[in-house]
């Protein structure tokens, strides 16, 4: 009886270290798809208006152990996406530096409009 209730132990606590890990990565995956929405519309490449996207704290998972084998490749191409989320962020901001130096310079320049009184 020892043996069974413990392999059922040992089966349920390797379900719920799956369950956390695939709960993990769905929460990245989230995080993920919001970030490449709100690309996607500032660049102009999605109908509609860009989402509001409310930031919270970020808490690690407490996870224990490595990722399950049937979530390698699935991590893997979560990761290749964070990647390339954060190269087109970076991109986008170095657009908006630029272009908020050019209107900058832009109002700077530009004479003060010049009233004047006529009769007509």
């Amino acid at each position: 009886m020892m043996a069974t209730s413990s392999g059922q132990l040992r089966v349920q606590g390797e379900q719920s270290w799956r369950d956390a890990w695939n709960d993990a990565l769905a929460a990245v995956e989230v995080d993920v798809d919001a970030a490449e929405e709100l690309l996607a519309h500032l660049h102009g490449n999605a109908p509609g208006e860009p989402p509001v996207i409310v930031l919270e704290d970020w808490v690690a998972p407490s996870l224990t152990g490595p990722v399950p084998m049937e979530f390698a490749d699935r991590a893997r191409r979560l990761l290749q996406r964070q990647l390339d989320v954060r190269e087109r962020l970076a991109e986008a901001l170095a657009q908006l530096r630029a272009q908020r130096r050019m209107v900058t310079k832009l109002e700077a320049a530009a004479p003060p409009p010049v009233y004047y009184d006529r009769a007509l």
